[in-house]
C-alpha cells in the first residue's frame, strides 16, 4: 500500500455478501494519526476530506434511489427549556425500516443465517477505511455503509472488521476506529453512536451509527465531575450532572490519548456486559471536561458518553419514541405527527430518567471501585 497522508485510492478489500467473501471495487480512504482534528468551531463551514467524500457519495446514493425512502427536510424543532431537546418527525423510519432481529440477551453469538451487513448489496457501500498507523492493518476491512432507513443527513453505518462477523459487542480496536473517524471530521455537528443488544440495537453485527445533526446538544457543554479523584489522568472517568439520563463520560484532547481512552471506555462496557447490563455510547464534540472554557463556539474535546440503562427485549414498542442512543443524547426522532406536535421537555426527560436512573445508581459504585483500583 503506497498511499498515505489522507489520499484516496481504489483497492479490492474483502467484504462478505450473502455469507461469502467477495472483492469489490470501492473507494478506500487511508489515513494516519497525524491528521486528526481536535479543534472544531461551530458553524465554521470547514470540511475535511472525510466530510466531503461522505457527503458527496451519500448524496449521490440518494439521487440514485438507494434508500427505502427519501429523507427530505425533516420537520424539526428545538424545544424551549433547560435541555433544548432536538425533536424531529420521521414517520418513514418508523414504518419502512427493516424488521429488527429478535434479541434476548446483551451478549449473543453472531448468527450468519440472520441478516448481517455482509449481505448488503454493493451499492450501499460508501467507502472503505484503512488506518495506516495500525498494526495488522491489511488484515481487516472497515466499511462505511449507507443506512437505508436514515434518521438524519448522511446517516451511515460504520462496520469495523466486517469480514470478522463480530457480534454487537464493543471491542477496543473497533471502537478506536469509531473514535478516529470522529477525529477525521472537521464538522462539529458530526456524531457517532452505539446501541448494545438490549439497548435497541436491531442487528447483531458490530456497527456504529454516524450522522450529522446541525443543532447544539445540551451534552456538548453539560457539567460533569470526576467519578474518581484522578487529577491529570487523561483516561479519567467522569459522571454526567444535571441531565435526566445519568451516565459516565470520558474525553479525548490529544492524539496520544486515543489508544488509552478507548480502552478505558471498553473496560467500562466490558464491566457492564459482565453484569448483563444494556448500554449506549455516544461520541460528540464538546467543551473540555478537565479544562473548562467559556468559549462556546470552539469545541476542542471529543466527549464520549456511556449510559448504563434498563434492557429492552422483544419487538420495539409502540411508544412515540424509543430511548436509544440518539434519544439519550437529546436528539428525539418521533414516529407520528400527533406525538411530534404535543411532546414536551418534561415527557422526554421523564423517559430518559426512567431508562437510566435505577441501572446507573446500581452500577455506579461498581464502576467507581473498578477505576479507583487502577489509580
Amino acid at each position: 500500500m503506497n498511499t498515505v497522508g489522507g489520499a484516496y485510492h481504489v483497492k479490492p478489500p474483502m467484504i462478505s455478501k450473502s455469507g461469502s467473501f467477495i472483492h469489490t471495487m470501492a473507494l478506500t480512504i487511508s489515513y494516519d494519526n497525524e491528521e486528526f482534528f481536535f479543534i472544531t468551531r461551530r458553524d465554521s463551514g470547514e470540511k475535511s476530506l472525510i466530510d466531503e467524500q461522505l457527503q458527496t457519495i451519500w448524496s449521490d446514493k440518494v439521487a440514485t434511489g438507494c434508500f427505502k425512502y427519501e429523507l427530505g427536510d425533516l420537520s424539526t424543532k428545538q424545544l424551549f427549556g433547560k435541555y433544548g431537546f432536538v425533536v424531529q418527525l420521521n414517520e418513514n423510519r418508523a414504518t419502512k425500516r427493516r424488521k429488527p432481529q429478535l434479541v434476548f440477551d446483551v451478549a449473543m453469538e453472531f448468527n450468519p443465517h440472520e441478516f448481517h451487513f455482509g449481505k448488503v448489496p454493493e451499492k450501499e457501500v460508501i467507502f472503505i477505511i484503512q488506518p495506516q498507523h495500525w498494526l495488522e492493518r491489511e488484515k481487516n476491512s472497515h466499511v462505511l455503509l449507507i443506512n437505508v432507513s436514515p434518521l438524519e443527513y448522511c446517516h451511515s453505518l460504520l462496520v469495523p472488521s466486517i469480514e470478522k462477523c463480530l457480534p454487537q459487542i464493543l471491542k477496543a480496536d473497533e471502537f478506536r476506529l469509531a473514535v478516529e473517524l470522529m477525529l477525521k471530521s472537521k464538522d462539529s455537528f458530526f456524531r457517532i453512536g452505539f446501541n448494545s443488544l438490549g439497548a435497541f440495537a436491531s442487528v447483531n453485527h458490530l456497527h456504529f451509527h454516524a450522522y450529522y445533526l446541525k443543532y447544539e446538544l445540551f451534552i456538548e457543554n453539560a457539567p460533569t465531575k470526576h467519578l474518581v479523584d484522578s487529577i491529570s489522568n487523561p483516561c479519567a472517568v467522569y459522571e454526567l450532572l444535571d441531565f435526566p439520563a445519568e451516565g459516565f463520560v470520558f474525553e479525548i484532547l490529544e492524539d496520544i490519548h486515543v489508544f488509552d481512552v478507548t480502552r478505558s471506555v471498553v473496560k467500562l462496557t466490558d464491566c457492564l456486559l459482565a453484569n448483563n447490563i444494556a448500554h449506549n455510547v455516544f461520541l460528540t464534540r464538546g467543551r473540555p471536561l478537565s479544562k473548562p472554557t467559556t468559549d462556546y463556539s470552539e469545541l476542542n474535546a471529543l466527549r464520549i458518553y456511556v449510559w448504563a440503562r434498563e434492557a429492552h427485549y422483544g419487538v420495539k414498542d409502540g411508544n412515540s419514541f424509543n430511548v436509544a442512543v440518539c434519544e439519550l443524547a437529546g436528539h428525539i426522532p418521533m414516529k407520528d405527527q400527533e406525538s411530534f406536535k404535543n411532546i414536551t421537555e418534561e415527557a422526554i426527560a421523564s423517559e430518559l430518567y426512567k431508562a437510566c436512573h435505577e441501572t446507573f445508581t446500581a452500577v455506579r459504585p461498581i464502576i467507581k471501585n473498578m477505576f479507583h483500583e487502577n489509580l
